[in-house]
């Protein structure tokens, strides 16, 4: 019962009209609506990236490397991880 009663209220507030809407639409970033907006008011503006993620598969590559090493961390420690007690 509970778990409708959550849904229920988050559909309502996703679906209201009265979400506040930036630049970017009533979903945009934090990057947009707080981080620019304080840089503009300190005098900097908004510059290119150093490594550009947005381009092709770039972003996909970088967290597919980070879940390969990560995996591989947990898997050569899994010992230590779950059985070992000191």
């Amino acid at each position: 019962m509970t778990v409708i009663v959550c849904l229920a209220i988050v559909g309502w507030i996703a679906l209201s009209k009265q979400a506040p809407e930036g630049e970017e639409g009533p979903w945009g970033g934090v990057d947009v609506n707080v981080i620019e907006k304080y840089a503009s008011d300190a005098g900097r503006e908004a510059r290119e990236p150093f490594i550009n993620t947005d381009k092709g598969d770039m972003l996909l590559f970088v967290f597919a490397l980070g879940g390969a090493v990560g995996g591989f961390a947990a898997g050569y420690y899994w010992r230590r991880l779950v059985m070992e007690k000191r």
